[in-house]
């Protein structure tokens, strides 16, 4: 098996990041830039002023707790505007919150034929997919009647207590429970220029793919460089099944003049791997809204294209648990269809996913299906942290809190805190197991061509450099927390 030569465990690249030009010219980082690089065991302002934002539901105070109801009632209304049926939040035997359409149910398609009857007489019929990448593969059921939600949980518990395989139909937000944008934090010190991180050192990912699926790109075109080569698809083709739009529109969930709360998202997954594989072609694929809202079903479709048009690694820094700890049923479809575009190809893309920011150990889908590679987030000197989900189900970790990325132009809404602006060509610092994903599928794009491996294999290399972290896997030093 390929091997990282240095021997530090957790540390595979040495200090190549935190050496790299990160501002001024020639090598010789600003004053600014110096700030990214903060003596281990400090907190950044940023991370300070989070404060109860990173606590556990329990020891949030108040204040926390009405910015994340303002989240969640932002997500409910986005998915409104898509003229779908209403979404639901429902509470799991853990007392995390999850988020099901109301009155819709999901099953395989050999399950459908053994409890069709059963299904009907209470009240549920079969509706188009409106997913092609997955028809024959998931059966999608829906009450149109207004009726008690419990009953609908109850018979879907009912059903797979018998052993169906059956399943709420959830939306997958962005990471879990919420962990805000940095709307207590200062702006990030600028990077250097793209052209200068590049010539700082090799091209590292030079030849591989990497697909984003999240929020989008920011229209933007910064002068700067950074994601200037990330293709932007300003529209949907009629023509086809009208999914190729992949800018983020920023302010639309609603269109108030203000960023949307998680605006942004896709540009900063995105900018985090151009950090760490400066050389690998990034992709990004819209999935989910600006407001936080996308189903599984958009979701599973969007990582079958992304194999499709070639993906070596894809990254998902997305996730939810669920209301029975059942996998999910369209992105199980999906990795199923994988599974046969790889067989006909003779090649594999490794998957990569974001553990949730819940800090239990209960399992986040699609993390936790034993062939993705699930990501929990660590402190800057690689210490677990509160927020982040954690179990036997999570393979790798690394630095989740304070990671400084690309980010977008606007006004943060005051409603989430206190309403900064972002100019042209900004960077920020955000928190969660969404920006410690990516570190890792750019990881594996740099290993791929630093040790001339394929995905899995620089996946094993990675495991086999990593430092054991009870209950997160093994700990990679990458990014430097700010």
């Amino acid at each position: 098996m390929a091997r990282f030569p240095r021997t530090t465990a957790g540390r595979p690249f040495d200090d190549d990041y935190a050496a790299r030009l990160v501002g001024g010219r020639r090598g010789r980082p600003t004053t600014g830039a110096a700030a990214l690089l903060r003596p281990p065991g400090t907190r950044s302002p940023y991370l300070r002023g989070l404060g109860s934002s990173l606590s556990p539901d329990d020891d949030a105070d108040e204040t926390v707790r009405r910015r994340r109801q303002a989240v969640i009632d932002r997500l409910r209304s986005g998915w409104a505007r898509r003229g779908a049926p209403q979404l639901e939040v429902a509470t799991n035997r853990h007392g995390a919150e999850v988020f099901p359409v109301a009155g819709e149910v999901l099953v395989a398609p050999d399950t459908w034929e053994e409890v069709r009857d059963e299904v009907q007489a209470a009240g549920l019929t079969e509706v188009p997919l409106d997913h092609p990448e997955l028809e024959g593969r998931v059966v999608r059921l829906r009450r149109e009647a207004a009726a008690d939600a419990t009953s609908l949980r109850d018979l879907v518990g009912s059903l797979r207590s018998r052993g169906h395989v059956v399943s709420m139909s959830y939306v997958t937000p962005l990471g879990g429970r919420p962990i805000m944008k940095p709307y207590t934090g200062e702006f990030a010190p600028q990077v250097a220029s793209f052209e200068e991180y590049q010539a700082a050192g090799p091209r590292y990912g030079e030849g591989v793919v990497v697909a984003v699926i999240d929020t989008g790109i920011t229209a933007e075109l910064r002068t700067d460089g950074w994601l200037g080569g990330v293709p932007r698809v300003a529209s949907d083709d009629t023509g086809t099944h009208g999914d190729e739009s992949n800018v983020d529109p920023l302010d639309a969930d609603p269109a108030d003049g203000w960023l949307d709360v998680y605006a942004g998202h896709g540009t900063f997954v995105a900018g985090i791997v151009a950090r760490v594989a400066p050389g690998a072609e990034v992709r990004v694929y819209k999935a989910v809204g600006s407001g936080g809202a996308g189903s599984e079903l958009d979701v599973a479709c969007a990582l079958i294209r992304a194999v499709r048009d070639g993906a070596h690694v894809v990254n998902l820094s997305l996730g939810t648990q669920t209301l029975f700890d059942e996998a999910s049923l369209p992105l199980g479809a999906a990795l199923d269809v994988v599974r046969d575009i790889e067989d006909e190809r003779g090649t594999r893309t490794v998957i990569v996913a974001s553990a949730g920011n819940y800090g239990d150990a209960v399992p986040t889908w699609p993390a936790a299906f034993g062939r993705v590679v699930a990501v929990g987030g660590l402190t800057a000197d690689l210490r677990p942290t509160t927020w982040s989900s954690r179990g036997p189900w999570v393979d790798i970790s690394t630095v989740g809190e304070d990671v400084v990325s690309t980010y977008v132009q606007g006004t943060q809404n005051p409603t989430f805190g206190e309403g900064r602006t972002f100019g042209e060509n900004a960077f920020a610092s955000w928190v969660g197991t969404s920006f410690a994903a990516p570190q890792v599928s750019g990881a594996i794009a740099r290993a791929m061509t630093e040790l001339g491996v394929d995905g899995p294999q620089a996946v094993d290399a990675l495991l086999a450099a990593g430092k054991p972290v009870a209950g997160f896997g093994r700990a990679l030093q990458i990014l430097p927390g700010a």
